[in-house]
């Protein structure tokens, strides 16, 4: 499975202003209730601001679309649907899952942990390499944030990279923006930087490939990426 498959769902929860509930995973109308998330949250407060939270996105119009996850459930809900782990798991089940990496190593794919006490105690899901989505708290639902605040990041073994190239319909991704950035960082001009592997992508692509001694085919692997300082796995 690509890493931009999951970057998708991420964005999906974004736009549809799905929300957090303590130990949710994926929840939709008509399970949302109040009463239901009084049910699942430990305490009267924490209810009310979820409860606040959720009635504000529903009077805004997403009252259809919104699902309800708390941070670990935003992934698991992606990586039990697509078998990709067999039981559910929190923060810390997560982080056990993957090997670490350091914070100038991050890539889309990767968590991101705030850890205390040795343990994970919040995770975000690393679409770009400054950036991740995560299910934020009762107060802000699903939202797009930086990295800063988390002292922890892993990679799990469920993501592979892909070799991009142009293709029809067009290629698009995380992975097709980050090629591009590092295409426009070493001036070669991919075009606009929008995660669409175009033809300005494919020129750029060919005139970096002929710089640095490969094969100008405009097809992006493991040598091309390399040759970008990118990682390819």
């Amino acid at each position: 499975m690509q890493a931009s498959e999951f970057t998708e769902y991420l964005r999906e929860q974004v736009r549809n202003h799905s929300i957090y509930v303590w130990g949710a995973q994926g929840q939709k109308k008509p399970t949302i209730t109040a009463e239901w998330i009084r049910k699942r949250e430990k305490t009267k407060r924490n209810a009310d601001r979820a409860i606040a939270h959720w009635r504000k996105e529903v009077r805004l119009g997403y009252g259809d679309v919104l699902r309800a996850f708390d941070c670990s459930g935003l992934g698991a809900y992606f990586f039990l649907k697509h078998d990709l782990i067999d039981h559910d798991v929190n923060a810390e089940g997560l982080r056990s899952l993957c090997r670490r990496v350091d914070r100038s190593e991050v890539r889309e794919g990767d968590m991101a942990f705030r850890m205390q006490n040795g343990r994970a105690v919040h995770v975000g899901y690393v679409i770009d390499r400054t950036h991740l989505i995560e299910a934020k708290g009762r107060d802000d639902g699903v939202v797009e944030s930086d990295l800063s605040g988390f002292n922890r990041f892993g990679r799990p073994p469920f993501f592979s990279s892909r070799v991009l190239r142009l293709t029809s319909p067009y290629m698009r991704g995380e992975d097709v923006r980050t090629l591009q950035r590092a295409l426009s960082e070493q001036g070669f001009d991919p075009g606009q930087i929008d995660g669409v592997y175009g033809k300005k992508t494919e020129r750029a692509v060919k005139r970096f490939q002929r710089s640095v001694g490969l094969k100008a085919d405009g097809i992006a692997g493991r040598r091309t990426f390399t040759a970008l300082g990118l990682p390819f796995s």
